[in-house]
């Protein structure tokens, strides 16, 4: 297909990835499955799902339908010993998952007070 500009070009993830090159990610990711609380249009709407992954700057979880998560979310993670602990992050990316109909939501965590940075860095030392 000749490709000319300003014509938009549908790619794969696996296709993206490759262009994209070298990951910008800095922190080490870690394939988790904890709980989550992500609010819909609010928190009447509230979706318990699991994590993908998580690191130290943030996490991956999939939904059905991102379509009204806002741009700046608060997050309700259950850590491993059962502790809840509230992360103001930041949607970075959606993503449709190849073939699949889910949604991937990467999310960047904004600054965590430094109890709750200890309690979260602890939890990510367990799950290591």
């Amino acid at each position: 297909m000749d490709r000319k500009q300003g014509q938009v070009h549908e790619v794969s993830e696996s296709e993206l990835r490759e262009k994209l090159g070298a990951e910008k990610r800095t922190a080490t990711r870690h394939e988790a499955r904890l709980e989550i609380d992500v609010p819909l249009a609010s928190w009447d709407q509230a979706k318990r799902v699991l994590t993908t992954n998580i690191s130290q700057g943030g996490l991956l979880f999939t939904l059905p339908s991102p379509a009204s998560i806002a741009g700046e979310v608060m997050l309700v993670l259950t850590l491993p010993n059962g502790e809840k602990l509230k992360l103001a992050c930041e949607v970075r990316h959606v993503s449709l998952r190849e073939g699949m109909r889910d949604f991937d939501v990467g999310v960047q965590f904004s600054e965590l007070d430094r109890e709750d940075k200890k309690r979260f860095e602890d939890a990510l030392r367990a799950i290591e």
